[in-house]
């Protein structure tokens, strides 16, 4: 985990509000954007589908695997801020997968 007070927490937390710019400019109520990609692991953006409802996320965040064509980790949101320690897990969770993947070849 990152502490809240450091500029990589800051970066992180300015790469999620980029990132849900981006999201909130696609029309598709499916949409998604990526955060990061890494070997065959990326951190995805996707839309709530609710999420002109008071009591729904503001978007969900998933760990995709591209090798295995599915979701590892997700997680809802529903601040900007609650994504930053998510990011920060989903980060640590691809360098371990993909550290595991170079030692398996």
């Amino acid at each position: 985990m990152i502490d809240c007070n450091t500029s990589e927490w800051m970066m992180t937390e300015l790469r999620i509000a980029r990132a849900y710019v981006r999201l909130c400019s696609i029309p598709d109520p499916e949409a998604s954007v990526s955060l990061a990609s890494i070997g065959n692991h990326e951190i995805r953006m996707l839309a709530s589908p609710a999420a002109d409802l008071d009591s729904a996320p503001l978007f969900w965040l998933e760990l995709f695997d591209h090798g295995a064509k599915t979701f590892l980790d997700s997680f809802c949101c529903h601040r900007l801020k609650d994504a930053v320690p998510v990011v920060s897990d989903f980060f640590a969770q691809m360098d371990d997968l993909n550290n595991a993947d170079e030692t398996c070849r």
